[in-house]
């Protein structure tokens, strides 16, 4: 009995454990299989395919070489290489439906290679085909692979998905064919692809198959996306990372969204299904004839049906092209007749649209539209909140160029961005129009600098756009032939418009500045013989300090009417932030200091004033002070009130009254001063009269004796009578004592 009790309890024990365990506790790890050579990694991939369950690690542990694999079990596959090559020569890594792949480690750590090793392969996908789900970790290459007809030379996305979180995909292309696309990467048949780090390399479409030199419609495209490339319904959202230096011989160097049959209308334009969502990261260095940077396009196309019957387009939710806080620069188009080095929308019907917002465009170069470039009609362009700056056209438009945009819907709309200068060799520095409707903001709310010639305008600031044209250059122009263009704002689609965003020749520049000379408080351009009272002052403000608040005073000189560009220099007045009240007194009498009796009676004053404050001066306890030999009389003080600032108070912030005191003698003693309106510190020069005294004398009973009539005193001769009688007295007591003696 106590055996079943005792096995009783066990199984309750072992139920409650597995009920109180957390289920990840029971959570299969990743069957991990190590392969060192070709066979190995073929019975690995055949074994995962067979499996039902769990997750697999595919290890390298060696360099392999291999004619290609194909992945098709639904469950979780990871290759990590630790620091290997697959080498795939002409082979592939095919990833079905179904399957999901990802090549090294999540968090970086681990470094794959997986190479063709330049090995040419004809008709054939990339070294990654995808129809099901592929991840690309950072520390993976995937590199040289050269095919020669076909989508996709590093890898091809047919209708499943690639996420590339990092890594680099390096020297792959479609070379020599008559279907080269996507040198990098190509995605197509409703495919997704999402680039949120890594590089996209020196990949390459090229040909030099034309479908015009072989009677087909010249409209068809043989080469496009260099780097990128994506049609048939497909996506590409790139969130960050770099496509740089790749090439195509005819549309898209760096990334091309092209339209397939599928998607054109009457053979005259497209309904673009697929989308380019290019939402950071840079696009540079890279070559094709039209649209060297970034290519969206139904007005050239590829003939192959590639298209999806469902379109996926990705994470915009609408066809198109969108840029968004995204660099593109040092892109290089056909010098002779290339459109849209950086930017290039073709034919784009809404609502496949072009968007290009908060971007920087720069250094590219193109025959016309060096930075962006708009062609076809029903094209529909919207370029906000940008900087296009520094671009070049060999021909027209160096910063922007249109064409033949009429239509329903056609147009260009630029707000909110500094389309300046640019350079154009033969017209229209900054924006050129051909048969094309625009809206272009003002041009002095670029707040840019004009950095071109001619020298006269040179570092002005831009305030408008100007006409620039063919035969008339506005770097060119004299003064009185530079035309301001007032249309700006609602540019028709007849004719043409060269345009440059420049400054008036004019116009001068106002500077306010602090003392140091620091342009802080404002700046504005004025027009030559504007009159002084029209000029905008703004009111200087310094910042106190521990001990002085600063209050503007001046200019450094008088605002004058404008001949020519001017600075003005504030200055300011210091003032304490505290003032102080101090007292002293002094000697009326040369010879004579003052005792410590009058210095003990200095006023006090434990007050604070500010600036502006009245200070008046405090009368002493004693206005007399009797001492030894005489007394002291207060005089007053040298005044009686002041009013506290830098003026009246010394270094320090002390506003000081001075009191004078005259010394009397007692045997010299003068008459007080009638002091009845003095009050205290009156300004009177009169001594003050002391109060208790009755004898109406300023020293009381101590008046002097009257004088005899020859002017010797009495009170001398009565002494001098008092002193004889004395001595008389005393001859005559020392007489009769000695007579007292002798009579002895």
């Amino acid at each position: 009995m106590s055996i079943i009790r005792r096995t009783l309890t066990f199984v309750a024990a072992l139920a409650l454990y597995a009920l109180v365990m957390p289920i990840s506790a029971f959570a299969a790890t990743p069957t991990t299989i190590e392969v060192s050579n070709s066979s190995e990694f073929d019975n690995a991939v055949a074994t995962i395919n067979t499996a039902t369950s769990g997750e697999y690690i595919i290890e390298l542990t060696d360099d392999i070489q291999t004619g290609g694999a194909s992945f098709s079990s639904s469950q979780p596959v990871s290759i990590v290489g630790n620091g290997h090559t697959i080498a795939l020569g002409k082979g592939h890594i095919y990833v079905n439906t179904s399957a999901q792949l990802s090549l090294g480690a999540a968090d970086g750590s681990d470094t794959l290679k997986i190479s063709g090793g330049n090995e040419q392969s004809n008709d054939e996908p990339g070294l990654l085909q995808i129809q099901g789900t592929c991840n690309m970790h950072p520390g993976v290459t995937i590199a040289d692979r050269k095919g020669n007809n076909y989508f996709g030379g590093g890898v091809t996305v047919e209708g499943g998905t690639f996420h590339m979180y990092g890594g680099t995909i390096d020297n792959c292309g479609i070379t020599g064919g008559s279907m080269c696309y996507g040198g990098g990467v190509g995605v197509a048949y409703g495919g997704s692809f999402t680039m949120d780090g890594g590089e996209i390399k020196n990949c390459f479409a090229t040909s030099p198959f034309k479908w015009a030199d072989a009677g087909m419609n010249p409209l068809w495209v043989a080469s496009a996306g260099g780097g990128v490339f994506v049609s048939g319904g497909s996506s590409f959202v790139m969130t960050g990372g770099t496509i740089s230096n790749n090439k195509a011989n005819e549309m898209g160097g760096g990334v091309a969204v092209v339209a397939s049959p599928n998607e054109i209308e009457g053979g005259r334009w497209g309904k673009l299904q697929s989308s380019a969502q290019i939402l950071g990261g840079t696009i540079s260095g890279n070559e094709a004839n039209d649209g060297a940077g970034v290519l969206s396009s139904t007005y050239f196309f590829n003939p192959y049906g590639l298209c999806a019957a469902t379109p996926n387009v990705g994470a915009a939710e609408k066809p198109g092209l969108f840029l968004k806080n995204t660099t593109i620069t040092n892109n290089k188009a056909n010098q002779d007749e290339g459109y849209g080095a950086g930017v290039l929308a073709m034919k784009m019907k809404s609502p496949a649209a072009a968007e290009i917002r908060d971007c920087t465009i720069k250094k590219n170069n193109a025959a016309v539209g060096g930075g962006v470039a708009s062609y076809g009609n029903f094209t529909s362009l919207t370029i906000d909140g940008c900087t296009i700056t520094g671009n070049e056209a060999t021909n027209y438009g160096g910063g922007f160029a249109a064409e033949s945009n009429s239509g329903e819907g056609a147009g260009t709309t630029i707000t909110n961005t500094k389309l300046c200068n640019n350079i154009a060799d033969k017209a229209a520095s900054d924006a050129y129009l051909d048969g094309s409707r625009a809206k272009l903001s003002a041009a002095k709310c670029m707040n840019e600098l004009y950095l071109g010639k001619p020298d006269d305008v040179t570092n002005k600031k831009i305030d408008g756009w100007y006409l620039d044209n063919e035969d008339s250059r506005y770097a060119t122009q004299a003064k009185e032939q530079r035309n301001e263009y007032a249309n700006y704002a609602s540019i028709g689609s007849d004719g043409k418009v060269y345009l440059v965003a420049a400054a008036k020749p004019s116009l001068v520049k106002i500077t306010f500045a602090n003392e140091d000379g620091t342009t802080i408080y404002s700046e504005d351009w004025y027009e030559i013989g504007t009159k002084a009272d029209q000029i905008t002052v703004p009111t200087p403000t310094k910042p106190s300090d521990d001990k002085y608040d600063y209050v503007f005073d001046s200019w450094h000189t008088t605002i004058e009417d404008v001949t020519g560009d001017a600075v003005y220099k504030a200055q300011f007045k210091k003032i304490f932030k505290n003032f102080s009240a101090k007292y002293a007194f002094n000697s009326t009498s040369s010879d004579k200091q003052l005792p410590s009796e009058v210095l003990a009676v200095l006023p006090k004053d434990t007050n604070n004033y500010v600036y502006n404050d009245a200070v008046n001066a405090i009368t002493p306890s004693q206005t007399t002070v009797d001492v030894a030999n005489g007394t002291w009389i207060f005089m007053g003080y040298d005044r009686d009130s002041a009013i506290a600032d830098m003026t009246t108070a010394d270094s320090e912030g002390n506003v000081t009254f001075t009191g004078s005191w005259k010394f009397v003698e007692k045997s010299d003693t003068p008459s007080a001063p009638d002091n009845s309106n003095q009050g205290g510190a009156n300004g009177s020069d009169k001594p003050q009269v002391n109060s208790n005294d009755k004898s109406g004398t300023a020293l009381g009973a101590d008046s002097p004796s009257p004088n005899t009539a020859d002017g010797t005193s009495v009170g001398f001769c009565c002494t001098f009578l008092i002193a004889a009688i004395v001595a008389l007295g005393s001859a005559v007591y020392a007489n009769s004592r000695i007579r007292r003696r002798r009579n002895y």
